[in-house]
């Protein structure tokens, strides 16, 4: 197989193939989905306005195209556009002190590179580092005019190189000396190939699953005309399953496809997609609904390697995002205590759900207490007590989390009140 990728025929391919698109589309729908939450430390007010900027931007969208064209061309490009105080070019570095407003947030994908600028050098610090990407011009689009006529544009042909602070560049199955990633579709080529053939074969099979043979020597001694019309009308006859007549000598018989033991053979084919896409065949094919209650244990490994996905390939890109917000906006990152939290992935059903809260109920009544002993009794002070409910963020149950955000001086205060006031009615014997 060459290694060179033709990318038109990679998104053709998505295009026209329902299964070779859910393998592109999955993961990356299903690790931006939930979206994400910006955590910022007793100031909610500033924490809401850096979650709707975000929104504005639509973030979770352009990290999901991103996602889509690393899996599909396996490259995926995300670029930041900024307004500054100071204008500068896209191939200078991106100054955040320079920064007065973040614009935009575009996807794309490999086919919009001319060429990668990368330190080659071993006995370089920033080895394999890219330093920069030249744009190759596309399409400049069309103007409509008043009239609705279209008037194309004057395409730009100048090289647009992009420093790489102003960009952030995932690949897929890219080595050391790879000079672009695999496309998953290049990976699955032979298994998508396999389940093609199979499709195919089963039509053949449900055309042909069964079919009737009529024996009549007076029917094909006839003329073209006469066998053509009598045909034509035994056909409609024998195809509403009806009473047929014919003469002593006429049969008819009905012959059927065996299909005994296909479904091993079918079985085979999405095991080895599977394998080479590392979805399970129940993600695959909506069998699994995502719900914790029931879920197999490649499920969950699937939904685990989505999360690998958020933590190291979007998170980082979501506080860069962030501190160009922040410093847009005059805030200092470095000054602000402040997270990035991925909503959880999977849901669960109403049962489950009602266990887990009634379990975390108790649980956290008797945390409560057991910390108020602590506080009380000098053994853990209160910020230490804060940093053991911050861990709370990634809780499957969002609606009765406890996070060390949300727990400010009059939480801490309310804590000990109640413990003083329970240990005075213990030593006076008070029931109430």
């Amino acid at each position: 197989m060459s290694d060179t990728q033709d990318y038109d025929s990679l998104h053709n391919e998505i295009r026209h193939n329902a299964i070779a698109r859910r393998i592109v589309y999955k993961p990356a729908e299903d690790a931006t989905r939930n979206n994400f939450r910006v955590i910022i430390a007793n100031d909610p007010d500033r924490q809401k306005m850096y979650q709707r900027q975000h929104e504005d931007l639509k973030t979770s969208q352009a990290l999901c195209q991103q996602l889509v064209n690393q899996r599909c061309d396996g490259d995926g490009y995300l670029t930041v556009g900024v307004k500054e105080h100071q204008a500068t070019d896209t191939s200078t570095p991106l100054d955040p002190e320079n920064i007065e407003q973040v614009v935009f947030l575009h996807a794309f994908g490999q086919k919009h590179i001319d060429r990668m600028l990368t330190n080659d050098d071993p006995l370089s610090s920033s080895y394999g580092q890219e330093q920069a990407i030249v744009l190759r011009p596309q399409n400049a689009g069309y103007t409509v005019d008043k009239n609705g006529n279209q008037i194309p544009n004057q395409p730009d042909l100048k090289p647009r190189v992009i420093d790489q602070s102003r960009y952030w560049h995932i690949a897929l199955d890219k080595s050391v000396d790879d000079e672009t990633g695999t496309s998953i579709l290049t990976r699955c080529h032979d298994q998508l190939k396999a389940i093609d053939i199979a499709l195919e074969s089963t039509g053949r099979m449900l055309r042909e699953f069964t079919f009737k043979f009529y024996k009549s020597d007076q029917l094909m001694a006839e003329g073209d005309e006469d066998f053509k019309r009598d045909k034509r009308t035994i056909s409609q006859v024998l195809n509403t399953e009806a009473m047929a007549f014919g003469h002593s000598q006429d049969s008819i018989e009905k012959v059927a496809t065996p299909t005994g033991g296909i479904d091993l053979l079918y079985n085979f084919v999405w095991q080895q997609l599977s394998a080479a896409t590392g979805i399970p065949k129940s993600v695959l094919t909506g069998e699994q609904a995502g719900t914790l209650a029931g879920a197999s244990q490649d499920v969950i490994n699937y939904y685990d390697s989505v999360k690998a996905i958020q933590n190291n390939l979007l998170k980082p890109e979501i506080e860069q995002i962030t501190r160009l917000l922040m410093y847009a906006n005059g805030d200092n990152p470095d000054e602000l205590d402040w997270k990035i939290v991925f909503n959880p992935l999977q849901s669960t059903d109403s049962k489950t759900d009602s266990e887990i809260l009634l379990n975390k109920a108790n649980a956290y009544s008797t945390l409560t207490n057991a910390y108020s002993t602590l506080i009380s009794t000098t053994v853990l002070d209160p910020d230490e007590v804060h940093q053991i409910f911050e861990g709370q963020d990634n809780d499957p149950n969002p609606d009765i989390q406890i996070s060390g955000d949300n727990l400010d001086i009059a939480d801490k205060q309310s804590i000990i009140s109640h413990y003083e006031n329970d240990k005075k009615k213990a030593e006076s014997h008070d029931d109430s």
